[in-house]
């Protein structure tokens, strides 16, 4: 392999600029960019100096050792076949379907010899690292339950866009789909085990436009391995963003709530509450999240490539929490 990697990024929407960006954070700026959207493609030259192209038929294989698959959910499936064909390093962003899993678990013992690295991003987000570490440390004692809402408006969510014309309105790749998936990914990480849906439901409250079919709140109670309880709140119709979460422990309380960057920990010894400031990061423009946990995500993925460290999650992984999902939604 040459000293600097070759990538194919696959999608110049929103996120697949964001990948070209956290290549670059990474010291790897030898990118291919692949759309279909003539628009996109120039916008991505532009902006990141990259030759794009219009299909995967204008590339031989020998051109790039990696592939940053950033399309809607329901296209990820041709790519992570074409990947496994060509035996290329890839990363993918979060599924909402398991299109392209049955592959991928088929071929894991065949010792391609490829890093295949599914998005976890929040497993990188500052304050969650911080609350696991507390965990941990026993800040709170033994984690018993917790509660976790999570809502966002789905117009805002790329207010340049007309929610309505993107995949996030649709049934199989929905913003519903997309959040839960995401909480559920990190949550489970934070209290070490996979959670089981135990019963909750799913509905459409809104008057938003949606795809017939297409969900926009969700309430589901999980059973944790490690018997620990708790209520999961998704929604896509607060006007005002949440991440909110309280955890309960046999010897305390944590409350994080994100967008006012703190974390609040109480001792039952002491009957007192620390309250601890979270640094902010650096959102791109027009977005609430901080850039620097998507840097770090694929830098994992680089790392890997180069045999650094393993990449921290797993296609098994991320399939349990979509058999999770597909469970709550009967």
């Amino acid at each position: 392999m040459a000293d600097k990697l070759k990538f194919l990024q696959i999608g110049l929407g929103s996120m697949g600029k964001r990948r070209i960006r956290n290549l670059a954070a990474c010291g790897e700026n030898n990118v291919i960019g692949m759309d279909f959207s003539a628009e996109r493609r120039h916008e991505a030259e532009e902006k990141y100096n990259i030759r794009t192209i219009d299909n995967l038929d204008a590339l031989g294989a020998e051109d790039i050792d990696a592939v940053s698959i950033s399309t809607p959910p329901d296209k990820h499936g041709d790519y992570i076949r074409w990947a496994l064909a060509n035996k290329k390093h890839f990363f993918v962003e979060l599924a909402t379907t398991d299109d392209g899993y049955e592959e991928i678990r088929r071929l894991a013992d065949k010792n391609l010899g490829i890093v295949m690295a599914p998005s976890c991003s929040f497993r990188f987000f500052l304050p969650i690292k911080m609350m696991k570490k507390y965990i941990g440390d026993g800040r709170i004692g033994k984690v018993l339950a917790f509660h976790h809402h999570a809502g966002q408006y789905l117009p805002e969510w790329h207010s340049w866009e007309d929610y309505r014309q993107i995949y996030f309105a649709k049934k199989e790749t929905g913003a519903f789909r997309t959040m839960f998936l995401f909480e559920l990914s990190w949550l489970n990480w934070l209290f070490g085990r996979q959670a089981d849906v135990v019963f909750g439901f799913t509905d459409k409250i809104s008057d938003l436009e949606l795809e017939i079919g297409a969900k926009d709140i969700t309430w589901a109670y999980l059973k944790y391995q490690n018997k620990i309880l708790g209520s999961l709140l998704i929604d896509i119709i607060s006007r005002k963003p949440f991440r909110t979460l309280r955890i309960l422990g046999s010897d305390g309380v944590l409350e994080w709530e994100w967008l006012e960057n703190w974390i609040k920990i109480y001792d039952a010894k002491t009957k007192q509450t620390e309250t601890i400031e979270v640094p902010k990061g650096n959102p791109e423009t027009g977005y609430l999240a901080a850039e620097e946990m998507y840097n770090d995500e694929i830098k994992a993925f680089v790392d890997a490539i180069y045999g650094r460290a393993p990449y921290p999650y797993t296609f098994k992984e991320d399939l349990q929490n979509l058999r999770a999902l597909y469970k709550l939604e009967k």
